[in-house]
């Protein structure tokens, strides 16, 4: 299940955006009361979904939650797996913002 970050409507997984509000869905088992108040901080701006997913797991393993805004539109036309022209961020939580920023530059520090 996913869910809306500002209504907090919940959504069967192949939504990917709330028809309400118009905002991305995220993993219910993020706690969207957390993001809507705002404290889940941007952390690294990415070429691609693939990046930010890569990132995303790493991340999840040394136990700091994650949030992917952004679509790769190269991937929603059925292209391959290059840069996207939208920009794709990955948040995370206001206090795991430096552990993370540290993580993300010894994995990513040729992007």
């Amino acid at each position: 299940m996913s869910v809306c970050p500002h209504c907090r409507k919940r959504y069967e997984d192949w939504v990917k955006t709330c028809p309400e509000c118009n905002l991305l869905l995220i993993e219910d088992s993020i706690n969207a009361e957390r993001i809507s108040l705002g404290e889940f901080v941007p952390l690294k701006s990415l070429p691609s979904r693939l990046y930010a997913e890569m990132l995303k797991e790493v991340l999840e393993q040394e136990g700091i939650p994650c949030l992917v805004k952004g679509e790769d539109l190269g991937r929603m036309l059925g292209g391959g797996v290059g840069t996207s022209p939208v920009e794709i961020i990955l948040w995370v939580p206001e206090e795991d913002y430096e552990r993370g920023l540290e993580i993300a530059e010894g994995i990513l520090d040729d992007i």
